[in-house]
């Protein structure tokens, strides 16, 4: 497998962004193949939390580094109260109004049902291809969409890396 980097030092690339990387891939197979292996319910549902955290723990892994905090100003005399009584602290603070908030919930529950729908329709085209004597239906849809996984997540980590010598990628 080539480096996500294409830094010309010689430099490896992050090992622990590569083992999020396949930790998601990895958990993003199980989750879609597992009705091949478990057939009761529960089981899966219990597995699957197990496989959430997985998933969790792959995308916090792949998150850029944070910038360095700026160094604490010791110039800075925070012991004395506001010298101008009449300021307003929360001046330029703006609350939410209703009608945005009502489009975020309104985008949060959208996603929630297409996301819904759309393991619903995957989960049912495996029961119908295993029905028509599919060996593995679950689990060769869960290959390709860990596939597909794989190829995102590379793409992803790849456009914002760089070499593990914190140079720029070339």
């Amino acid at each position: 497998m080539a480096p996500l980097s294409s830094c010309s030092c010689p430099c490896a690339a992050d090992p622990t962004r590569i083992a999020g990387l396949a930790a998601g891939v990895g958990a993003t197979v199980a989750w879609y193949a597992l009705p091949d292996y478990v057939r009761s319910r529960p089981l899966r549902g219990l597995i699957k939390t197990g496989l959430l955290g997985v998933i969790g723990w792959s995308l916090v892994s792949m998150l850029p580094d944070e910038p360095e905090l700026a160094p604490y100003d010791d110039e800075v005399d925070c012991s004395k109260g506001a010298e101008a009584a009449d300021e307003d602290p929360l001046e330029g603070v703006t609350e939410a109004a209703p009608c945005e908030l009502a489009v975020l919930g309104g985008a949060v529950a959208g996603s929630a049902l297409v996301t819904l729908a759309l393991e619903r329709w995957l989960f049912r085209r495996g029961e119908r291809r295993r029905a028509s004597g599919v060996r593995f239906a679950h689990t060769r849809q869960g290959l390709a969409l860990g596939g597909l996984a794989a190829v995102l997540d590379a793409a992803t980590l790849a456009s914002r890396s760089q070499g593990a010598c914190g140079l720029p990628r070339g």
